[in-house]
């Protein structure tokens, strides 16, 4: 299990990685989602926390399907002699959909 500090470094590493990728600076992001630059470095450092629909507003503002692209990757199962564990996965990986079902089945959102 994450501790809150962890949650916020990978949301905000993944807010980032996202932010990079569609070639926008952080004042572009800042100004559309409606916060100021030095709070969307901090969010993205992982020292400021977040309010729920600001992930939802990220998310728009950088054409995510979901929010739940920005939130932590689930951790790695792993079998009793400590082999991470293979799943049947389909060949281009799980829909949104399908990622939130098993998060929810695992106890997640």
């Amino acid at each position: 299990m994450l501790s809150p500090q962890q949650v916020y470094r990978e949301v905000g590493r993944n807010i980032k990685r996202y932010r990079k990728s569609a070639r926008r600076t952080q004042a572009q992001l800042a100004v559309e989602i409606g916060i100021s630059r030095p709070s969307l470095a901090n969010i993205e450092a992982g020292r400021q926390q977040l309010l729920v629909h600001y992930l939802y507003a990220i998310a728009g503002a950088l054409d995510l399907d979901s929010p739940t692209a920005l939130m932590p990757s689930p951790p790695t199962l792993t079998l009793c002699d400590g082999e991470p564990a293979a799943l049947p996965l389909p060949e281009g990986g799980l829909s949104d959909k399908q990622r939130q079902e098993v998060l929810r089945l695992m106890g997640g959102s």
